[in-house]
């Protein structure tokens, strides 16, 4: 494979990249707290072994997405490997891509900081980071112009399309990390083990939820639900924590009064989504249960409360964004009519893992924002992946692959519980989420108020099969 020229990446250009991702203001658009910013792509030199190659005293098997030779800037005793990136730079989640991006370089350049990996130092340069306009096609297309070049995809962002990538993934024994939480992630793959995914999905997110609801509320002097409803956008996010809410409300025995679809705005839907808040102010229920995006969040819970309408709102992790703070909503929230369910603990949460990237990104004067938490705790899998692979003398993508397969224990210092990915769904999906309040003095603007936990109906679910 030729040689492709490439310009020295030193830390401090992985730092002003971060930088400027997030000097602008927050605002509420559906996916991010950032500002888009453009960017200065390198042109990278991804040349490959078809041997082997000595890393920390080994031999160790490469073929695509290897080097003896070091990374650009990074240790000249170690090699290199090369990580692709598939975003969406000019679609509905253009926003969020300098926050998802910029925290897996820090990532990686705080774990090169710190010796790198068996012997290797790992980066996820510019060039190998492509744009798919959150597009099925386009995503194969653009997985295909960088597959020769990478080990592994550090992002694949979309449910749909990762679906449209997977079969080239498994073709080419490509691990990736998605940039979703679809509940069938842990079913796809060639034999399991080439999608890493992260967090609990949407579904078991869903059914806390809901759980969770039934003696928080009393506890706060509302009466126990009854009746709940749902307000989704129409694809696979939606399908999925509706799912999980549904199946906990059977369960409860709660009533779900009705599901309403919501169309994105940045889809061509309403920006105040009036027939969406029309319809939950005149068919009232206890709580409902939002799966969109900031905007629409901010919306629907602004337009009913200035309607008097008082009852709860339970959003999903991607429904908020602390801009809804600075938003003509903003009264609405600190009132109190608001909670969120996430995967993850928030900016201000409590583990080492938190405390690491803060003080990476601090360091480069980010704003905090909850994207660079996802694309952050994102990596972990991969570096478990990478470091089984060395120990096994076998960093092909083959090799990769089949390391993938017997991760047991994958840990994310304490920002979320530790999980498997060798054995079945039923026993390695992680099952756990949190609930936060909206806090005007937390970073991003929800503080947790429901530390980790499993709620009986995720407890209790049989998971052979994706929940949507």
């Amino acid at each position: 494979m030729s040689k492709r020229l490439w310009r020295v990446v030193a830390l401090v250009a992985v730092f002003a990249l971060l930088a400027a991702a997030c000097s602008n203001d927050e605002g509420t658009d559906d996916t991010t707290t950032t500002t888009a910013a453009t960017t200065t792509t390198q042109a990278a030199t991804t040349t490959t072994q078809a041997s082997t190659t000595t890393a920390a005293g080994m031999e160790v098997a490469t073929d695509v997405g290897v080097t003896d030779e070091p990374c650009p800037g990074g240790n000249p005793d170690h090699g290199c490997i090369y990580l692709g990136v598939l975003t969406d730079e000019s679609g509905p989640f253009a926003a969020a891509a300098p926050a998802l991006f910029g925290a897996q370089q820090a990532f990686w350049a705080a774990v090169n900081a710190q010796g790198g990996v068996g012997g290797y130092d790992v980066v996820v340069p510019d060039s190998l980071k492509k744009d798919t306009s959150y597009l099925p096609d386009v995503m194969v297309q653009s997985y295909n112009e960088i597959a020769d070049d990478v080990l592994a995809i550090a992002q694949s962002l979309g449910t749909p399309q990762t679906l449209a990538a997977v079969p080239d993934y498994d073709r080419d024994n490509t691990v990736a990390a998605p940039m979703s939480w679809y509940s069938g992630w842990n079913f796809n793959g060639k034999d399991r083990g080439l999608v890493i995914e992260f967090g609990t999905n949407y579904c078991f997110e869903g059914m806390n939820a809901v759980d969770w609801s039934m003696g928080a509320l009393p506890a706060v002097g509302r009466p126990a639900p009854t009746t709940v409803g749902i307000a989704a956008f129409p694809n696979d996010y939606g399908l999925d924590y509706a799912a999980g809410v549904k199946a906990a409300a059977e369960a409860n025995g709660l009533t779900v009064a009705w599901e309403l679809t919501v169309i994105p705005i940045s889809a061509g839907g309403d920006p105040t989504q009036v027939e969406v808040v029309s319809a939950i102010v005149s068919n009232p229920v206890d709580v409902t249960y939002l799966v969109t995006g900031p905007n629409e969040t901010a919306a629907i819970v602004g337009g009913a409360a200035s309607q008097g309408y008082q009852n709860l709102f339970i959003g999903a992790a991607p429904s908020w964004n602390v801009g809804i703070l600075a938003s003509p909503a903003a009264p609405a929230f600190q009132a109190g009519l608001y909670y969120q369910s996430s995967y993850v603990g928030g900016w201000d949460y409590e583990s080492v893992g938190h405390a690491t990237m803060r003080a990476t990104l601090d360091a480069a004067g980010v704003t905090p924002n909850d994207f660079f938490i996802s694309g952050w705790v994102s990596q972990y899998g991969l570096k478990a992946a990478i470091e089984a692979a060395i120990a096994n003398g076998d960093l092909t993508k083959a090799g990769l692959a089949a390391a993938a397969k017997t991760l047991t224990t994958v840990g994310y210092d304490g920002m979320m519980a530790e999980r498997s990915f060798a054995g079945s769904a039923q026993d390695n999906a992680p099952r756990a989420s949190v609930i936060g309040q909206v806090d005007v003095n937390a970073s991003t603007g929800i503080s947790v108020l429901q530390d980790f936990f499993v709620g009986p109906t995720a407890t209790g679910w049989t998971f052979d099969e994706p929940c949507s």
